[in-house]
């Protein structure tokens, strides 16, 4: 989702200093071309040149951005006990939110990236993440900060996929973000600090060495471990894993078998290091993804095979009424694809059922997240440019009216228009 903070409209239009990169948000119209039942949320079109999509539309803010960002507190493990603004009714002042932990129990957080120049072709990411109480909607943390030119958070900044799996780029106490470095050709996996900006423990500067390129990363939400995946462009696939803060000494090497051969958490994320988080079922059985065919397009499954070429599972259902992002299983069969529930048969041939989440309505909604406990999940909706964090029941058999949690203010960062994304339900 796309918003214009209009002080800072004022200021960079005042500056000049403008560019984009080349993404429009979907119209209305497109919208609902989709027909009934489809919820693309913050689903962006690429602008074309010469038949070559060239980036999104993200105005960028001016060099005072990074010095707001960059004034910022940062850092803070996540608090045990989950006291939080909602724990009796108080508003945090400031110099709280600055300091408080953005992990704090029950809250949700969420992401503002925007890009700001940095020299003459250089772009720097700056980002703000935002912890709401679930409970009544206050802001309980807040962290800003701006990474290194040309390091790109990408399913946070870059990733086509309505932001799902945005919660792989973070570390579970949010200390770090995930992000790819692009120079002298390569593209190197990385951490970086989300109170500084800088890279953790990065490789020795006068190194002699040979690394291989890697097209995605993603933090192991349970170990904390860093993976990517690398040799894709040299024909030796195979994985990475490093503890970011002790750094490139602790870095261990995995086939594709053993990396999708473990748990389902694993199997996740393993997927997410490849550059494109994907749903994977409870089990780590079957995976869904989008399928973006000229044809028919739509929501396609397939199951996970060890050697890392995965079975496309034939479904027997109109395709163009699975047109949704795949978000998360519920359950090995209960697939949350956009605001609706699709429930396939054990052997994912045929659907059982499909249900919708929340009443009919025309506004614009991102896909969910699901909540701790499972029973209800969160999302971004917009109307009138106006953007609002809601919350809802499984139960409610989508009738009921979703509950609003905040409005989302954009921060005052110095850029005009932000990316959204919804990252975690902590």
């Amino acid at each position: 989702m796309r918003t214009r903070n209009p002080v800072t409209a004022a200021v960079l239009l005042f500056s000049g200093r403008m560019i984009s990169t080349g993404y429009r948000s979907a119209t209305k119209q497109e919208r609902r071309a989709h027909g009934k039942g489809f919820h693309p949320g913050s689903e962006r079109r690429p602008i074309e040149r010469n038949g070559e999509p060239v980036g999104r539309l993200v105005q960028a803010g001016i060099a005072a951005g990074a010095a707001l960002l960059l004034t910022a507190c940062g850092g803070g493990a996540a608090e045990e006990d989950g006291k939080s603004a909602a724990d009796g009714g108080s508003k945090k002042k400031p110099a709280d939110v600055a300091a408080a932990s953005l992990a704090q129990k029950n809250s949700l957080t969420v992401a503002w990236c925007h890009e700001i120049p940095a020299g003459e072709d250089d772009v720097s990411y700056g980002l703000t993440l935002r912890s709401y109480s679930a409970k009544d909607g206050s802001v309980v943390a807040e962290r800003q900060t701006v990474l290194p030119a040309e390091v790109v958070p990408e399913t946070v900044c870059e990733d086509g996929d309505d932001g799902v799996g945005a919660s792989y780029a973070f570390t579970k106490d949010f200390s770090m973000v995930a992000g790819i470095r692009e120079a002298d050709l390569k593209k190197r996996a990385g951490a970086y600090d989300l109170s500084s900006g800088e890279e953790v423990s990065p490789p020795p500067e006068d190194e002699f060495t040979e690394r291989l390129d890697n097209p995605g990363v993603a933090f192991h939400p349970v170990t904390g471990m860093l993976w990517a995946q690398q040799g894709i462009y040299e024909g030796e696939v195979s994985f990475v894993t490093r503890d970011a803060k002790k750094g490139y000494s602790t870095e261990k090497t995995l086939s594709t078998a053993e990396a999708l051969s473990q748990d389902a958490t694993t199997t996740a994320t393993a997927k997410a290091a490849r550059g494109g988080s994907i749903p994977v079922t409870p089990n780590g059985a079957v995976d869904a993804w989008w399928s973006d065919h000229e044809i028919a397009d739509g929501i396609r499954l397939s199951r996970i095979m060890p050697d890392g070429e995965d079975e496309v599972i034939e479904t027997k259902q109109d395709k163009l009424g699975m047109r949704c992002t795949p978000a998360f299983w519920r359950t090995n069969t209960s697939l949350v694809c956009g605001l609706r529930q699709i429930t396939f048969t054990s052997d994912y041939t045929s659907v059982v059922k499909d249900e919708e989440l929340v009443p009919a309505n025309d506004r614009s909604n991102s896909a969910p997240i699901a909540s701790p406990d499972g029973k209800g999940f969160a999302f971004i909706s917009e109307s009138e440019d106006r953007l609002g964090l809601f919350r809802a029941d499984f139960t409610s058999g989508g009738t009921a009216q979703p509950v609003k949690v905040a409005d989302l203010e954009a921060p005052l960062d110095g850029a005009s228009d932000h990316i959204e994304t919804l990252v975690r339900w902590n």
